[in-house]
This record gives structure tokens, sequence and C-alpha cells, in this order.
């Protein structure tokens, strides 16, 4: 009895929490499948991923930027351009409450 109230307590407290508050950041220092893999895991879990690929060479960021993208595309979300290889992914939900559109615009 006691246990169904703190759960729902809990879920509670999880809704509350902004897109912003949820936000990943990544430093991707190496092309990796694996790395890809799990950034496109995170955004489909309903986390937005801020991810930094300056340590990459073009061709191997275009590859992962290419793959994470469509994850991104097939969910409805967007993709936006923080920087020359620093990119904001968020599947449409994590849009709604406006809070990484404005941090997109506040940097």
């Amino acid at each position: 009895m006691f246990g169904l109230k703190k759960k729902n307590k809990n879920e509670k407290k999880n809704q509350l929490l902004t897109a912003y508050d949820r936000l990943e950041t990544v430093y991707v220092s190496k092309k990796s499948n694996e790395e890809m893999f799990k950034i496109s895991d995170t955004i489909l879990g309903g986390k937005p991923v801020l991810a930094n690929f300056e340590q990459l060479a073009a061709a191997d960021c275009n590859y992962m930027l290419s793959f994470i993208s469509g994850v991104v595309y097939a969910t409805e979300g967007e993709v936006i351009p923080i920087g020359n290889k620093l990119f904001l992914f968020a599947r449409k939900e994590e849009y709604e409450d406006g809070t990484l559109k404005q941090y997109a615009e506040d940097i």
C-alpha cells in the first residue's frame, strides 16, 4: 500500500523535469559504432543529446551524423546545429515544452 504511493510520487517527480533537465552531453572522440548506437538509444529512450564531434575528422563526423540524424528523423524529431561540430538531437516530444529551443537560441 505505502509502496504504491511512493512509486506514484516518484513518477510525478520525473514528469516535472523539463527536456533541458534531461539533456545528456556526449563528447565523441573517435568513430565508433558502439558510441553511435549509444547516442541513438539515448534519443530513443526519451533523452535529448548534445553531441560534440570536434575530435573527429570530417568524414567520420558525417558518417555518425547521418546515422543519428536518421534515427531522429524516424522519431519525427529535429537536429539543431549549435556549432560547427556541435549538435542537439531530440525526438519531437522533447521539443514540445520549449526548453530545448530556448537553450539553442541562448547559445
